[in-house]
């Protein structure tokens, strides 16, 4: 059966992401992979309605329709289940571009994992990253919340093994997964299912509710060997330019957030009071928000945790400080809630961070920061 290709899309520039899309550098990946695995990459492309010319430009997004179509044809032609496991195998921080460079300048495991968090939406916006903390582990997790089955059980398994492959090479010698699980079914045939242990090293399970790496908590810890504080800071700057130009003006988890800062520093930062800001109800606002596929508590955890680390990176500044500043009844609140978020305890994150300067101030714009991204 011969696939016909789309009439060529529109390949948006950032500040026109209205509709699902991919960033342009997945697809270069995926070409790169296709022509080392003698497909017909150009052929592929022109089952999108694309041409090898719109691969230069890595910051455009390829609408998700043209991506469904290349992988439809890929697919029936070439018949890869794997396909998304497999171009993960030799992907390098810099196929993410602004995003990649800024994972190698992070100082932890910690603080790699906020930004891939954060930074998520460099890469599109179909998914959906959270963390979730129990003793002893961290789960980070990825949903897929568009697209074919076809492109989200690819999409899926790219992502959780691009994250593996990161870590393993930034982290060289951390053993980083206990177990990984994936909500599609598992494949018929034995040795597809071996390649799954093969490359991530641990039980892998299928149909489960939702796609995750499950890990050490203890890991977060670990230093990665070159880590630059600086260079974090000027790229995360970059990043965070990008992103804003990536979402829409009228989003209103940034426009909680915006609030919630304010507030946070006045007082009680109360849902009443954003919605009254806002001209809305209670229950307005947390229809838009649920409809954002967030919630006003997760709003203001993501204020407060990115608060609360910028405090405790200035020695002089007491947890109890920063508990009442926060607006916590009693520091013993405030360090049980920053080890829920955070996986650690604030004099753990202190010892694995290098102070900022004295008298930084407290009111920093974390309106575009997120603790999940979609």
């Amino acid at each position: 059966m011969k696939i016909l290709p789309h009439s060529s899309p529109a390949l948006t520039a950032p500040a026109a992401a209205t509709s699902a899309w991919v960033s342009m550098r997945h697809l270069q990946r995926a070409m790169v992979y296709m022509r080392a695995s003698g497909m017909d990459a150009d052929d592929l492309l022109l089952q999108g309605g694309l041409t090898r010319d719109q691969l230069d430009d890595g910051d455009k997004m390829v609408p998700l329709d043209a991506l469904e179509a290349i992988l439809a044809a890929a697919q029936h032609r070439y018949e890869d289940p794997l396909l998304g496991l497999h171009m993960a195998e030799e992907m390098q921080p810099g196929t993410l571009g602004p995003l990649g460079f800024l994972l190698q300048a992070c100082s932890t495991l910690s603080d790699l994992l906020d930004v891939a968090v954060r930074f998520n939406g460099l890469m599109s916006n179909i998914g959906h990253t959270s963390v979730q903390y129990s003793p002893g582990l961290v789960e980070i997790r990825w949903d897929c919340r568009a697209g074919t089955p076809l492109l989200r059980r690819h999409a899926t398994e790219y992502i959780i093994a691009t994250f593996v492959t990161l870590t393993r090479m930034l982290a060289p010698g951390v053993h980083e997964a206990v177990a990984v699980q994936f909500p599609h079914g598992r494949p018929e045939r034995p040795d597809r299912v071996r390649e799954y242990f093969d490359f991530f090293g641990c039980p892998v399970h299928f149909n489960r509710s939702h796609a995750a790496i499950t890990a050490t908590a203890a890991l977060l810890q670990t230093r990665l060997p070159h880590g630059d504080a600086v260079l974090k800071d000027l790229l995360e700057q970059h990043a965070q330019a990008l992103l804003s130009r990536r979402t829409l003006p009228a989003c209103i988890a940034t426009d909680v957030r915006r609030l919630v800062q304010a507030l946070v520093l006045t007082g009680a930062p109360t849902k009443e009071a954003v919605a009254t800001q806002l001209g809305m109800s209670t229950r307005s606002l947390h229809r838009r928000l649920e409809e954002a596929g967030t919630s006003y508590s997760e709003q203001l955890d993501t204020v407060r945790l990115a608060l609360a680390r910028e405090q405790l990176q200035i020695p002089s500044t007491s947890t109890t400080d920063i508990a009442e500043r926060l607006g916590f009844g009693s520091p013993q609140a405030f360090m049980r809630w920053f080890r829920q978020l955070a996986g650690m305890t604030p004099t753990q994150y202190r010892q694995g961070l290098r102070p900022a300067a004295p008298g930084r101030p407290l009111a920093r714009d974390v309106s575009g920061l997120e603790r999940s991204a979609d």
